[in-house]
């Protein structure tokens, strides 16, 4: 084994390492989340946070069995936009009291898990873009579905749980939402224009090749 690879391996072992401490740093917030909101009688946002608890260790169990990877950076931002949703946004109640928050976080969640389902797709269809424009195109489309998923399951959460804090409380709040989401979008675009100076944006899987 040559230099080269002996130290590619010493990283990758040190990155999988930091993967496996922000996840578990990451599980170990959350459940404090979820206990705090709980203690407040807080049930509808202890809900949310144990709903976004089960998707990261659900998501962390099918990475292990597919193999897949995701660029370190891409999971911290990910991580860190459900975190601040959940204890800041939740928690605090930073959602109603501050309507700037509100804006932000979906500019950032948007750009954050738009980067993070890119990389997901890529590697479950085993398909590898090229082409510039088409890229652009589909991370923008990943964007702006995002933020309609979501403002979906805000109208669906009010409709059937009822909670004592809409998610939606009008038309207004809906729309600045779906322009932050937009917003957000950009940003992920933009992060894409610049990747190759960042480094962040590399495509963690060989295309495979079907034999058949």
């Amino acid at each position: 084994m040559n230099k080269k690879a002996k130290i590619f391996g010493v990283f990758e072992l040190s990155k999988t390492y930091i993967e496996k401490v922000l996840d578990w740093l990451f599980i170990f917030i959350q459940i404090i989340c979820i206990f705090a909101l709980f203690s407040d009688g807080n049930f509808d946002y202890m809900r949310m946070a144990l709903g976004n608890l089960f998707f990261w260790i659900i998501y962390m169990i099918l990475e292990k069995k597919e193999g897949w990877r995701i660029p370190l950076y891409i999971r911290i931002i990910t991580l860190l936009s459900i975190t601040i949703n959940d204890y800041l946004g939740e928690y605090l109640n930073w959602y109603v009291t501050s309507s700037l928050y509100d804006r932000l976080q979906h500019l950032f969640g948007t750009y954050a898990l738009t980067l993070w389902i890119f990389f997901v797709i890529q590697q479950f269809i085993q398909l590898k873009l090229k082409n510039q424009r088409l890229t652009i195109l589909f991370i923008f489309s990943l964007a702006l579905a995002l933020g309609t998923i979501y403002e979906l399951l805000e109208f669906i959460e009010d409709e059937v749980f009822k909670p004592k804090i809409k998610n939606q409380p009008s038309l207004l709040d809906t729309d600045l939402d779906l322009i932050s989401d937009l917003a957000g979008g950009l940003l992920a675009v933009v992060h894409y224009h610049i990747s190759k100076h960042l480094k962040s944006f590399q495509f963690p899987f060989e295309q495979r090749t079907s034999t058949k």
